[in-house]
């Protein structure tokens, strides 16, 4: 834990457990799926519907985008797996750590904290949405940081360089994906897929969707189980 980490935290938890309302509702906030990856959804259908002179330039980017987020989620796993583990903060027993109301102390207790999983995933989106739309990818940058990271640091899970490791993660792949890949062959195949075959597409389409709404818990338990038979 570095002293960035512990300055943070420790100022933070300063607001922990003095208020039983607030720490539920940060908990809330911080649990439910249709406020954070049900948000991100929506503003992608919408992005991918929109019938304007900007459709086709928007179906190219959310493609590249959506195939990038999936490397850095899986970047992000592998690192998970494969670093060192850290302690998330509410398991830290050399730190000091008030458990906010509402939290237990097992919670995500094998899971090892570095990078985050979320920061990975909405700041990749975030990016995503920054090329089709600046006004829209400036508020799911703010909403990513203030409804999604920054509880997550309040609750306990996750260090603040947690949060940046992820957010350099998907970002920086984001990025790239909308600046080089956006252009390739395999982004025009799949946007003339969607057209040609939308019975094949858009089921698909919609299975991606519920695994960004739900944080694709299931493939990262099934990931981290077999990593655990090995």
């Amino acid at each position: 834990m570095t002293n960035f980490d512990l300055n943070i935290i420790t100022y933070i938890n300063k607001f922990s457990h003095n208020s039983w309302v607030f720490d539920k509702a940060v908990s809330f906030l911080s649990g439910c799926h249709l406020l954070k990856g049900g948000l991100f959804v929506t503003i992608i259908w919408w992005a991918w519907y929109k019938n304007d002179e900007r459709q086709s330039h928007n179906r190219e980017h959310l493609i590249a985008t959506l195939l990038c987020f999936i490397f850095a989620l899986l970047l992000g796993r592998i690192l998970a797996l494969t670093l060192p583990f850290r302690f998330r903060p509410l398991h830290e027993k050399n730190l000091v750590f008030s458990i906010p109301y509402g939290m237990e102390k097992t919670t995500l207790e094998d899971w090892n904290s570095f990078p985050s999983d979320h920061a990975v995933l909405f700041f990749a989106l975030s990016t995503g949405l920054l090329f089709l739309y600046r006004k829209i990818g400036a508020f799911t940058f703010a909403y990513t940081i203030l409804f999604i990271c920054l509880p997550r640091i309040y609750l306990g899970l996750h260090y603040p360089t947690d949060i940046i490791a992820g957010a350099v993660i998907g970002m920086t792949m984001a990025s790239l994906g909308n600046i080089y890949l956006v252009r390739s062959k395999i982004v025009k195949l799949i946007k003339n897929w969607a057209l040609s075959f939308p019975h094949l597409f858009y089921p698909l389409f919609f299975i991606l969707s519920y695994q960004i709404v739900n944080m694709f818990e299931d493939i990262r338990f099934i990931s981290n189980g077999i990593y655990k038979l090995f």
